[in-house]
Order: structure tokens, then C-alpha cells, then sequence
């Protein structure tokens, strides 16, 4: 045998084993980058199916506030019913209510009473 056979084989297996792990270190790169691919396709994904699709985040949110929105407008409506409930059931017992009103809103009088129509003054009238 040869002196330095031993130290030349030693050298091409260090060059082999260096080029096989720049091969893995390269591979490994891109499968990192294929699997951060991946990774930002599904959020994508994700985005446009639970968010900006008909039935995503989005929309939900618009359809709650829009039913707040319509349970106010029904809450007003059952005010104002039970106060027109209680304007009807007032009209139907009290008579000396529905004697005001037809004085107040149609100007009637009692037999032998008269009614004054009072006219406010114009602008002109006052600065004479």
C-alpha cells in the first residue's frame, strides 16, 4: 500500500458526506418553502370561505347588528301599541276625555256655548 492511499480515500468520503448534506440543507430549504406555501394557501383559504363568503364572519356580524337594529324598532312598536291600547280603552270609558278632545281637535261646543278663533298678528301688523 501506498503512504497517503488511506488519507485520499478519508478526503473523497469528507467531499461525499459535504455534497450530500448540501443536497439535504437544499431539499430541506424547499420543502420549508413548500410547506410555508401550503401553509399560506390554506389561510387564504380560510379567509375567503369563513370570512368574506355569504355565510362568513362578515356577514354575520352585519346580521346581528342589523337584528338589534330591528328588535329596537320592535320594542318602540309595543310602546307605542300599549299607549294607542290605553288612548282606545280611555275613549271608550271616559267621556269627559273624548269631550276635550272634541274641543281641542274639531273646535265643537256644549249647546249655548261659543267658540273665539283667535288669529295671531302678522309681521306687518306688529311693526306699525
Amino acid at each position: 500500500m501506498w503512504p497517503f492511499s488511506g488519507d485520499k480515500k478519508k478526503k473523497r468520503k469528507k467531499r461525499k458526506k459535504k455534497a450530500k448534506r448540501a443536497r439535504r440543507t437544499g431539499n430541506g430549504r424547499a420543502k420549508a418553502f413548500l410547506w410555508w406555501l401550503v401553509g399560506l394557501c390554506t389561510a387564504l383559504v380560510f379567509i375567503m370561505v369563513f370570512v368574506l363568503s355569504d355565510h362568513g364572519l362578515y356577514e354575520l356580524w352585519q346580521l346581528k347588528k342589523e337584528q338589534k337594529l330591528i328588535e329596537q324598532h320592535i320594542e318602540e312598536l309595543q310602546e307605542e301599541n300599549a299607549e294607542l291600547a290605553a288612548e282606545r280603552d280611555r275613549l271608550k270609558e271616559d267621556k269627559e276625555y273624548i269631550e276635550k278632545l272634541a274641543r281641542e281637535r274639531y273646535r265643537m261646543a256644549k249647546e249655548g256655548e261659543k267658540v273665539f278663533r283667535v288669529i295671531p298678528k302678522s309681521n306687518q301688523d306688529t311693526s306699525q
